[in-house]
């Protein structure tokens, strides 16, 4: 790899030096995993390399192992991207990234036709596959998320404090009866934040978080509750945690699933939706998840965490109602649900544990400060 002039070309292409350093440190990892790039590079121009750096939702959700031999600590999804985005970066280089190489691609784009319109499922092929998938849901016991909701009360002064002393709005993470497990602690949003957990880049400041992660605090609790430790980077066999309302900025359709009331009209996502237990349900992975896509479905399953968990949690803050539903086909006692599942027997080791992250996280932030 011709890492200086690889530098050198970032530098002249207006990089600053933190990406640059991300980079670089990504296509070093490629060299040591998947061979030198140079020599990928004289052979095909790196094409066999690129389809093994592809990865893809669908991969995603059907559990699919990655393709390449790189070690990933998190997210396959987006650690294979970032790997990808800087080979591409490489390969920009390797053709010389001058106007001429541009100017070629820019011709083919414009050349380009319009993707073929496929068709897509009926409601009612959508609502067949609700009624034969519901039943393999799993939601925690209510038991569980009331006594989240607890103990959050009971340490409510102190989450709130280090929020504000962060300039955190505490209700982005902790409105009344909120069930969020990790106060302040949110999914990384970008390749730079994603660079920054694992080490590559710093930031000087997250927005509107004390920590992010790369989706392994949502199952801290499941983890505790099933095997009485941390999540270990595997869950259940066959089963994948999704989340039931959109907990990020980018793609967030909270304005359109919920009527909000006056004067509390949606501003900001809700955080702390990425670690509430009330918005978390382990789904088979072989089976696209309900929770991603048909609104009919969505709406149908913020209806079912409602009606498990109100008389313990709020799901979503109470100024934000879900939708009510008009079609007496989706109404929930239409499908076949699985009992909850989980007892109490490890809550306290959760609890003890997460107190214990939590005040690591800030004494980081502290020794920064």
């Amino acid at each position: 790899m011709k890492k200086e002039e690889f530098r050198a070309w970032l530098v002249n292409a207006g990089y600053r030096v933190g990406p640059i350093n991300s980079l670089i440190a990504n296509c070093s990892t490629i060299c040591r995993c998947e061979g030198d790039i140079d020599e990928h590079y004289d052979e095909d121009e790196c094409v066999e390399l690129l389809r093994r750096l592809t990865y893809s939702r669908a991969d995603e959700r059907a559990g699919h192992p990655a393709r390449h031999s790189i070690p990933i600590n998190g997210d396959i999804y987006n650690g294979t991207a970032s790997f990808r985005a800087a080979l591409n970066r490489y390969i920009e280089f390797r053709n010389g990234g001058d106007r001429e190489v541009r100017a070629v691609v820019q011709a083919a784009a414009r050349r380009a036709r319009p993707w073929p319109d496929w068709d897509m499922p009926a409601d009612d092929e959508c609502y067949q596959f609700a009624k034969a998938t519901t039943k393999y849901l799993r939601f925690l016991s209510p038991k569980i998320i009331e006594a989240v909701v607890q103990n959050n009360e009971e340490n409510r002064n102190m989450f709130c404090d280090y929020l504000n002393e962060a300039g955190i709005d505490p209700e982005l993470y902790l409105w009344d009866k909120s069930s969020c497990c990790f106060p302040g602690i949110r999914r990384t949003a970008g390749s730079e934040e994603v660079s920054a957990l694992r080490g590559h880049v710093r930031i000087a400041a997250i927005e509107d978080a004390i920590g992010i992660d790369d989706n392994d605090y949502p199952k801290h609790l499941w983890s505790f509750i099933f095997r009485g430790q941390q999540f270990g980077k595997f869950g259940p066999s066959g089963y994948s945690l999704a989340h039931l309302v959109d907990h990020k900025k980018d793609k967030n359709r909270m304005a359109d699933e919920f009527v909000f009331s006056r004067g509390h009209e949606f501003q900001k996502p809700f955080y702390g939706l990425y670690s509430c237990p009330s918005n978390t349900v382990y789904t088979p992975t072989n089976l696209i998840r309900l929770t991603d896509f048909n609104g009919a479905i969505r709406n149908m399953l913020f209806r079912k965490a409602e009606s498990l968990y109100k008389d313990v949690c709020n799901i979503v803050p109470p100024y934000a109602k879900v939708k009510k539903n008009e079609d007496p086909r989706w109404d929930l006692d239409e499908f076949e649900w699985a009992e909850p599942v989980g007892t109490l027997e490890n809550l306290e080791a959760f609890l003890t544990d997460r107190q214990k992250k939590i005040k690591k996280m800030l004494e980081k932030i502290h020794q920064k400060s």
